[in-house]
């Protein structure tokens, strides 16, 4: 009977809409709209649509409904159709790109909004949807600068307000976007959007109670509101008030049985009360009923304190398959991985996050802790130093236990907290590192050693202490103390990795290499296929002048199926001029991942190199299908092989008509200008892209780089220094402020920048390479040359610049022998570098090969102009005396 029922209601709504006209549909589905009803409207336009499937205006209000809905490709579908049906109503690409920011495509977005702009330049709405593009690409200085002008364009529009409100809620600018809500709800109480966001901003400040009433006007406004209903619980959990929460949780339910808010606070409750199988079943309904990113994020928590950590991944892994730039999901992915002991995993995804944001305390912090898991002291107390400077509140989280920590920050005691959890539970190692690197970075290293020291129990488990008991002895230049534990650390567990690299690492910096390829050497022995231990045998093997054993390992570590492996021994066949083979391996990398840019990148540099410059572009079309910006810039770099301006010139064009109010392309197009000697018009075009990104350091990065081509030292420095206003974390602006004073003899000062950038990023391969090059010049310690050079050649081999300091530093600590074998091939790599020549003519000179260091200084002088020529002069001049 009830079957029945249901057909003959089906039955009528159908007869019911075919006597309706097409026009009575699309406004009953409008009707429907207004009302909150998007499903009902979907069939109203549905079914005008049957009437007549070219009426544009059903199917435009068809692919809204989807939206609405959350039917996210079906919108996009309606919407393209559209557009097809009618490319006049370029409105419609404003819809389009709204919908793609809110599937957190930006770049699809970020398109849209530049096709509607050449249309409409300067229009409010369509600067708008742009900066929200920048927005979702995390982006923020450009979305901050593209909202402002659009704010300028309209100053009443309430939804600009709001975006970048939203951006400046990400950039920690609380008052601003205080500010900016408050004008909206000023204009209209009753923008329920306006007063969630308010809500959510006292609620990231701490101000529960001020959030709690933006939440209940909301209610007031609108009793259905029921996501204002589960803010208002979410804050009665944050106050401790589970019990209250759990019953305005079973309101929810009791009231709307098919929202998933209902069962996601009572997750939530149940999260709080520890009670996690409870929990997981509340979140499996509620993420069943409507699915959302704290929904999973809770579950995944439930299970990580459940300890069923691959159920845990999973969850956090669905809120990154979704938005990939979720930094709190993938943190704690990251945390995970940690809790697996799958530490190299777990460095990969933190790596992740600060490529997006190098400046994120939170994943500095936790880098840090994966370090001092790996037994890496030295490297775990550069990141959580780095964190700490970023957020000096850090250190405190850092104490928290537990893993909920991440999506709440909640504060500790700080020290005193630590060192009662390393008092409660001694055996748990990492805190007892963490204390022990805070003491470190306060300067009290006899406080860190006693800790690390009482640590020790005589077992295996010690070993990471007396890696960090090394460590801490390195940093205070007793090397034979440091030696001593890393000797007994493998002693104890000679399984772990980490004082294997540590030794090795001491080794090579010392240039003592056939001793840092034993250790290494031990280590592959002992654990077959560490990708680490291999490609560290491989560059040193190469720097030694080894080739049949360096090539050995790089085919070794390609086994491990490592994309880095691939392009290590890609990049090692070019060197020795084998282009051949290097394309043939870089041919097999693809097959695993045909979509890899740094593989194509990688692919089209050796085609390059070798002049194949039309095969070159056809790898960049491949390219430009995956990432078009990436791709049309790589095609401006073989143009100006080519020495074809004009079509690199088209090329940067190009790239500035698709996004017209970013400064990439112009950059580019600054970029092209210079290279081809057109140095006002390189300055001209500079100063085009700071005026569409006045937010962003990039363009004045550039400028300051141009000027000081031009030896404009005075406005090199300002503009320096107006990109580090701007952004005071920028790395880039950092180093061309160090090389600005090298330039211009501030070589000391030079040397004190390069050790900050470090202190922050110690893998950054141009403050190594340039710091160790000072060091040698006498503006640190000569050994200190050589460990650093040695860094910046492990962590890039192919670098000739690199090898160049490697073989200058070796050198100056008067080893010319191995300096000659290495700056030979430098120099063949550098063939018109006249400082090459020049170091290469010292080592020769160090050996006593006069014939040769005459040779190769004469070669020097004949390559032009460069820093040591009078040097060169005088060595040759005193050399042709003898």
């Amino acid at each position: 009977m009830k079957i029945a029922l249901l057909l003959l209601v089906v039955m009528l709504s159908v007869s019911g809409c075919g006597s309706k006209t097409k026009e009575n549909l699309y406004e009953e589905g409008v009707k429907q709209l207004q009302a909150a009803n998007p499903a009902g409207a979907v069939v109203c336009f549905k079914n005008a649509l049957e009437k007549d499937v070219n009426y544009y205006d059903a199917r435009l209000q068809l692919a809204k409904a989807y939206a609405e809905l959350g039917r996210n490709e079906q919108a996009e579908k309606e919407y393209l159709k559209v557009l097809t049906q009618n490319p006049s109503r370029d409105e419609v690409l404003l819809d389009l790109a709204r919908l793609y920011n809110t599937m957190r495509k930006g770049e699809r977005g970020g398109e849209m909004a530049d096709k509607y702009l050449a249309a409409h330049p300067g229009d409010a709405r369509g600067l708008e949807v742009l900066g929200a593009s920048y927005a979702v690409r995390g982006k923020q200085q450009e979305a901050l600068s593209l909202l402002e002008r659009a704010l300028t364009a309209d100053p009443k529009r309430s939804e600009t307000k709001l975006q970048l409100a939203s951006v400046n809620m990400s950039l920690e600018r609380v008052e601003k976007a205080r500010t900016l809500l408050g004008e909206v709800v000023q204009a209209d109480p009753k923008d329920v959007k306006a007063l969630s966001m308010l809500g959510a901003l006292e609620m990231r400040a701490g101000n529960t109670d001020r959030a709690a009433g933006w939440y209940r006007r909301i209610v007031q406004l609108d009793p259905a509101r029921s996501d204002a209903v589960y803010k208002l619980g979410l804050i009665q959990v944050e106050k401790g008030e589970l019990d209250r929460a759990d019953a305005s949780a079973d309101q929810l339910i009791k009231q709307y049985p098919k929202k998933g808010e209902g069962y996601q606070l009572k997750g939530v409750v149940s999260f709080y009360r520890k009670k996690y199988d409870d929990a997981i079943n509340s979140l499996m309904q509620a993420v069943k009923l409507a699915p959302t990113l704290d929904g999973y994020q809770f579950l995944g928590l439930s299970y990580y304190s459940k300890g069923e950590l691959e159920s845990a991944l999973s969850q956090f892994r669905i809120i990154v398959d979704r938005v990939p730039a979720s930094r709190q999901a993938r943190l704690m992915i990251a945390q995970t991985l940690l809790a697996q002991k799958r530490v190299e995993d777990a460095v990969t995804e933190i790596k992740k996050v600060l490529a997006n944001d190098d400046s994120d305390a939170m994943a500095h912090s936790l880098l840090g802790s994966a370090y001092l898991q790996q037994g890496l002291f030295e490297d775990g107390m550069r990141e959580l130093e780095a964190a700490t400077k970023l957020d000096p509140k850090l250190v405190q989280a850092h104490l928290k236990r537990g893993a909920f920590y991440f999506s709440k920050g909640k504060a500790a005691e700080g020290e005193s907290e630590l060192a009662l959890a390393v008092k409660a539970a001694p055996d748990v190692l990492n805190s007892r590192l963490l204390l022990a690197s805070y003491y470190y970075r306060q300067g009290k290293r006899d406080k860190a050693l006693s800790l690390v020291t009482s640590g020790i129990t005589g077992g295996k488990g010690d070993a990471p202490l007396y890696n960090a008991l090394a460590g801490l002895q390195f940093s205070a230049a007793d090397k034979t103390a440091a030696l001593k534990s890393l000797a007994q650390a493998k002693r104890l567990d000679p399984q772990f990795p980490a004082t294997y690299h540590n030794l090795a690492g001491y080794y090579a910096s010392a240039g003592d290499y056939p001793k840092a390829i034993a250790e290494l050497s031990e280590l592959q022995a002992r654990a077959p296929g560490n990708l680490r231990a291999l490609m560290g045998l491989a560059s040193l093997s190469d720097l030694i002048g080894k080739d049949a054993d360096a090539l050995a390992y790089y085919k070794k570590a390609q086994q491990t199926k490592a994309p880095e492996a691939y392009l290590a021994l890609a990049a090692y066949y070019q060197k020795k001029k084998a282009p051949g083979k290097a394309l043939d391996v870089l041919d097999e990398a693809a097959k695993l991942d045909p979509r890899s840019i740094a593989l194509l990148e990688a692919k089209g540099q050796l085609l390059m190199a070798q002049k194949e410059y039309k095969k070159a572009l056809k790898v960049y079309d491949d390219v430009e299908a995956i990432n078009p910006d990436r791709g049309l810039m790589l095609k401006v770099g073989v143009y100006l092989a080519m020495k074809d301006k004009a079509k690199a010139v088209e090329q940067a064009t190009r790239l500035i008509a698709r996004h017209p109010s970013s400064a990439q392309g112009h950059l580019v197009l600054a970029g092209v200008y210079q290279q081809t000697g057109d140095a006002a018009a390189a300055i001209t075009t500079a100063k085009k892209a700071l005026g569409v990104a006045p937010g962003s350091a990039e363009p004045r990065i550039m400028l300051g780089d141009l000027q000081r081509a031009d030896r404009d030292y005075a406005a090199a420095l300002n503009s320096y220094q107006d990109a580090l206003r701007v952004e005071p974390g920028s790395l880039p602006a950092k180093a061309s402020m160090a090389e600005l004073l090298d330039a211009t003899g501030k070589r000391e000062e030079a040397a004190s920048h390069y050790r900050a950038i470090l202190q922050r990023n110690g893998n950054y391969v141009p403050a190594l390479n340039n710091l160790a090059y000072l060091c040698a010049d006498g503006y640190g310690k000569k050994e200190d040359a050589l460990r650093l050079a040695v860094t910046a050649f492990r962590l890039e081999p192919g670098n000739p610049n690199v090898m160049d300091t490697v073989g200058y530093a070796l050198y100056r600590n008067g080893r010319g022998g191995d300096a000659v074998k290495v700056l030979e091939r430098a120099a063949a790599l550098l063939p018109g570098d006249p400082t090459v020549r020049y170091h290469l003519g010292l080592a020769y000179q160090q050996t006593g090969d006069r014939a040769r260091a005459q040779k190769a200084l004469q070669e020097s002088l004949g390559l032009g102009d460069y820093r040591d020529k009078k040097a060169a002069q005088s060595l040759l001049a005193q050399l042709s005396r003898r």
